[in-house]
């Protein structure tokens, strides 16, 4: 059975959309302590490479999470937004060069390796971030998808990327060199408003609003903990000790360990252990189809449909 719509409450989904988005710029996620600094602290272009280097993987990833909702969408009005934006992400805007091609040319100019060559060790928070988006976009209520890849991204990149682009700048980086960042600003403005007609027509339902927003503040949690992770990470480069790198490195030999391990052991065993310490983007996107999805991204009717299952049943 349907939810029931709220007819007799006009400018609900206005008033949902207008307090949504006001949740999303102010978020604490959108405002983080690292993006301020990056738009007064001189950080080097070896410092940008740092982070270019755990936040390519977000970017190469974005069309899978909307792929996946297109594949999952209810009906064609709901494809409709998804499917303009992929066509932005393929190229469409961008002269034919897709976002995450755009983003290797802002790695070259900041000295960083190229990441399809010499693939990230990515620190515990950017694994966190895929996997929760993955989780989201292909195995939570479609809803909570949308809410995530939509307002959790759209309504709060351009706020993010105008700090981030005060600090390139700062660091000496030219507009030719940041055009990844500088056309999400603008494309993103046309982003927001296809989002707000999608949204519209799934807002009409207390259910539809709930899901909606648990995904976008599950997307920007997830994104706090990712500028967490950079700032740490940035952070270690700079200091004076940057070289020795203990941490990192004892995880890397655990994990490069686990991998070998995992090969020689029964079918899937181990794949869960190791997707939760996954090294390289392609270690997220490898072991993707053994999501398992948390209780808090599903939705009511997912909950109550769930009878319990003995820990030993296949």
């Amino acid at each position: 059975m349907n939810a029931p719509k709220d007819l007799n409450r006009p400018g609900v989904a206005t008033r949902f959309l207008r307090d949504l988005r006001r949740d999303c710029e102010t978020h604490p996620a959108t405002n983080h302590l690292f993006l301020a600094r990056c738009a007064v602290t001189p950080y080097t272009r070896e410092d940008y490479a740092t982070y270019a280097a755990q936040h390519f993987p977000l970017v190469a990833v974005f069309t899978r999470y909307l792929e996946n909702l297109l594949l999952r969408g209810p009906d064609s009005e709901s494809k409709h937004w998804l499917a303009k934006v992929l066509v932005d992400e393929y190229g469409e805007g961008s002269e034919g060069r897709d976002h995450a091609d755009l983003y290797r040319g802002f790695m070259r100019a900041a000295g960083a390796q190229d990441p399809l060559e010499h693939p990230a060790v990515l620190v515990p928070e950017v694994a966190d971030f895929l996997r929760t988006h993955l989780t989201l976009t292909a195995r939570a209520p479609f809803l909570v998808g949308l809410g995530a890849v939509g307002p959790g991204h759209e309504w709060s990149i351009p706020h993010m990327f105008e700090l981030l682009i005060e600090g390139l700048r700062l660091a000496g980086f030219k507009d030719d060199e940041i055009g990844y960042f500088t056309l999400h600003i603008a494309q993103d403005e046309d982003h927001g408003a296809w989002l707000e007609e999608a949204i519209a027509r799934s807002a009409e339902t207390a259910e539809g609003r709930d899901q909606i927003h648990r995904g976008a503040m599950l997307s920007l949690e997830a994104r706090y903990r990712f500028w967490g992770g950079i700032q740490r990470v940035v952070g270690r480069w700079r200091s004076p000790a940057a070289h020795l790198h203990l941490p990192q490195r004892l995880r890397e030999r655990c994990v490069g360990l686990l991998s070998r391990v995992r090969e020689k052991a029964p079918l899937g065993l181990l794949d869960g252990l190791h997707y939760r310490h996954a090294l390289t983007l392609h270690d997220v996107l490898a072991l993707a189809p053994s999501l398992v999805v948390p209780v808090e991204y599903r939705s009511g009717a997912q909950k109550a449909q769930e009878a319990p299952r003995s820990p030993l049943a296949s």
